[in-house]
């Protein structure tokens, strides 16, 4: 159990990896109320950091506080707004999921001294192939979103400690409850056999059939998809995991060949999660891996600072994004309908002609 159970709940993960599933899965339980994404942590960087302003780190110093006296009025405040959603829906525990919180845990674990952080990963061809197919997203963007992703949750968790637990997508969808009821009796909740029917549970509550990420919240867990991903791949994509994941992947215990993984992630037959005190011991088994060069974070999870927005406001000009690509117009509303009702290989030919069309 968590030293610090009763607090907060973050779930966080890469795109893909089935975070909204386990946000569904925690949020069937009586005594919690996970929210789908809020981006609290970057509402907390903003309060630490004014945006675009070169004395942007000054602001809290210039009305005499200091940044324990800052976190103390943010947590209050927070606490707050988050418990008073968590009241409404009838539970005593609040949370969030919010995937890009991966880059925001440590600021989260320091505002919120008691919060804890439920970790999710999955196979990163399935998170590539889930990314191209909702998202529009090239397989090397995919794979590269997996990357860091996953890198800098394994870092931020191995710091966090106990306070810290990773479950794998596939165990969650294969086997439940052994993985579930470890989950809870972490978060020092007691067990509830709904969890395992959470659908049922959000059924009766009204809970939108389709929330975000186009996950049904109506649905079972499902083991089948676990394999779908496979068909997708091909030469590109199955290079690409081999250059860029290979060492992380099989850390976490997946072999790139298949989609099941390949052992246990603790290493242990009886235990099917692991806290950070785990992952930091399987860091350090883990040859390959320079893990003082973690990827940075993106421009929107960083300090916002003055030059900033003069490259934002340069790429601007010339029709280019943060990331340097060519601003991509979103389709209507009927048209991503119509496209969703298509069989996969449809839809992957209608996104290469797309893209051979933009890029002329």
């Amino acid at each position: 159990m968590a030293d610090v159970a009763g607090g907060p709940v973050f779930v966080v993960g890469p795109m893909g990896s089935g975070t909204t599933l386990m946000r569904l899965v925690l949020d069937s339980h009586d005594n919690l109320a996970i929210s789908p994404e809020t981006g609290l942590g970057r509402l907390l960087l903003s309060h630490e950091y004014v945006p675009f302003w070169k004395f942007g780190a000054e602001w809290y110093g210039r009305l005499g506080l200091t940044r324990d006296e800052l976190d103390a009025e943010l947590r209050a405040f927070y606490d707050g707004v988050y418990g008073g959603f968590a009241a409404r829906h009838g539970a005593t525990r609040w949370g969030d999921k919010t995937p890009f919180h991966t880059w925001h845990m440590h600021r989260l674990a320091r505002v919120f001294p008691d919060a804890v952080f439920v970790g999710t990963v999955r196979h990163p061809g399935a998170v590539a192939t889930s990314l191209h197919d909702r998202f529009g997203f090239t397989w090397a963007a995919g794979v590269r979103h997996w990357v860091r992703s996953a890198t800098e949750m394994v870092w931020r968790g191995s710091r966090l400690g106990d306070r810290f637990l990773l479950c794998r997508y596939e165990d969650v969808v294969t086997d439940p409850e052994p993985v579930l009821r470890e989950l809870f009796d972490w978060l020092g909740e007691p067990w509830l056999p709904q969890v395992l029917a959470f659908h049922e549970v959000h059924q009766a509550r009204g809970t939108a059939a389709e929330v975000e990420g186009r996950t049904r919240s109506d649905e079972p867990l499902d083991p089948a998809r676990i394999t779908r991903w496979t068909d997708s791949v091909d030469g590109r994509l199955s290079g690409l995991l081999r250059r860029d994941t290979a060492l992380l992947a099989g850390m976490l215990g997946y072999d790139l060949d298949e989609p099941v993984p390949c052992r246990p992630l603790s290493g242990t037959l009886t235990r099917r999660t692991a806290d950070g005190t785990m992952l930091a011991e399987m860091m350090s088994r883990t040859r390959g891996i320079d893990w003082s060069k973690r990827p940075r974070p993106t421009l929107e999870n960083r300090p916002m600072r003055a030059k900033d927005l003069k490259l934002l406001r340069a790429k601007a000009a010339t029709g280019a994004g943060a990331g340097g690509a060519v601003r991509r117009v979103s389709a209507p509303p009927w048209v991503r309908r119509l496209a969703r009702r298509m069989p996969a290989p449809v839809r992957r030919r209608g996104r290469e002609v797309l893209r051979a069309i933009r890029h002329r």
